[in-house]
């Protein structure tokens, strides 16, 4: 167990634990008694970061002015349906946009969409919106995954 910002290193690789917005539990009594985050992870060469479930918060901001901006950033782009009620929990695709741009990360990849029905939107829309998102913007770093595709880093 970390607290947020606390770290750890493992084999040259250092891991921040990060706050993020999301509600926890890990019982039927227990709402929000345990911190969510997301993770920071470091090595001489590399810096990646994977937002987990989150929603939008200024917490990308501190990210990026504590640690550093990511060369790898992987952050959410689904289960958002209906807003009114998930985006304190999910972030929609323009919301991943503005993460992208507070992390300023060299290269993004949009995740957590597509695997199963969890929310209202249609399962394939997420990148769809991301990419009609991206055209207010002129990033050609913010890539969809499809679930299950591998990424190679070098």
């Amino acid at each position: 167990e970390l607290a947020w910002w606390e770290t750890f290193t493992l084999k040259q690789t250092k891991f921040t634990f990060t706050p993020t917005q999301h509600w926890s539990a890990r019982g039927i009594f227990d709402r929000n008694e345990s911190l969510w985050g997301g993770w920071y992870f470091e090595t001489q060469d590399l810096k990646l970061f994977h937002a987990g479930d989150t929603g939008y918060s200024e917490d990308f901001k501190d990210i990026k002015n504590n640690l550093g901006k990511p060369d790898y950033a992987f952050i959410p782009i689904g289960a958002y349906d209906p807003e009114w009620f998930m985006a304190a929990s999910h972030v929609n695709p323009e919301d991943a946009i503005r993460i992208m741009h507070d992390l300023d990360a060299e290269q993004s990849f949009g995740m957590h969409w597509g695997t199963f029905t969890l929310t209202a939107e249609d399962t394939l829309e997420p990148p769809i919106r991301l990419k009609d998102g991206l055209k207010e913007y002129p990033l050609k770093n913010f890539k969809t995954l499809i679930p299950g595709e591998i990424v190679r880093i070098e």
